[in-house]
């Protein structure tokens, strides 16, 4: 285990120029022959974001969720959202889909998944000012708290980075694995605290418990309190975020370090 974190570490580090320069690639790539370019993803944010706010609206009316507007309330956990269902699809299969490379040439394959999530960060960063945007709208930017808002985007790119290199290793391998993860996908945003909020479910502790268990909640709960509540999280709930973070990093650099030979012959 201490051999696998150490080479996945090793790899990155030495490649670290590599990269940065491959992320930057493929953050164009996808939008490379249209006119707008990349903000095309933010027109894309945009119209879900419109969509998810009237379908709010036309269910529940425009009040509060949580003690904060619901306006509020849906952009600080769709736009964290945007990122990371991204990140769930595009960097699980971030391997397979670089089958030429893994089967070409000599490469650290282990920095193929941090490649990949790393280019969505830098594409999808600018997505971020739409929460300054509308914090100032509804007169919620005096509760802006920049310390913690890094703190919870540093939060959300480790996990990001951690799951990411446990996921493509076996996706990479097992195209039933793939396709029973696409179908978790699909349902995985309303099993999460993003366009609901917890009022619903706090007469049923075992349920609260079981959705706080899932530790992308702790990332949501974050953005909401670095841009409106400044309520910071328990000192038992951030040890658990971290530590399933850590499990996550070392069982990533296992898979990945043990895998890494076998993935020419099964893409």
């Amino acid at each position: 285990m201490f051999e696998a974190i150490r080479f996945v570490i090793s790899e990155h580090v030495s490649n670290r120029k590599l990269l940065l320069k491959m992320a930057l690639v493929n953050m164009s790539k996808q939008t490379l022959r249209t006119s707008l370019g990349v903000f095309w993803v933010y027109l894309h944010d945009f119209l879900y974001f419109f969509v998810f706010c009237a379908f709010r609206i036309l269910m529940s009316g425009a009040g509060e969720i949580d003690g904060m507007h619901s306006v509020v309330y849906l952009m600080s956990g769709l736009i964290p959202w945007f990122f990371i269902a991204e990140v769930l699809n595009q960097g699980a299969s971030s391997i397979r889909t670089n089958k030429a490379i893994i089967q070409s040439i000599k490469f650290p394959i282990t920095i193929i998944p941090t490649v990949e999530v790393t280019a969505i960060f830098l594409k999808r960063l600018p997505s971020f000012l739409f929460i300054f945007a509308v914090c100032i709208y509804y007169g919620y930017i005096g509760s802006f708290h920049p310390l913690l808002f890094i703190y919870f985007m540093l939060c959300m790119l480790i996990l990001m980075y951690s799951l990411t290199l446990f996921t493509s290793a076996f996706i990479a391998v097992s195209t039933d694995l793939h396709q029973f993860y696409l179908m978790f996908m699909r349902v995985m945003l309303y099993t999460m605290p993003i366009v609901w909020g917890y009022k619903h479910i706090q007469q049923f502790p075992s349920i609260m418990t079981i959705v706080k268990a899932n530790p992308m909640v702790y990332i949501f709960n974050g953005f909401r309190s670095a841009f409106v509540t400044g309520v910071l999280p328990t000192a038992k709930y951030t040890a658990y975020f971290w530590g399933c973070t850590i499990v996550l990093f070392c069982m990533g650099s296992f898979v990945q370090y043990k895998l890494r030979r076998y993935y020419a012959d099964v893409i």
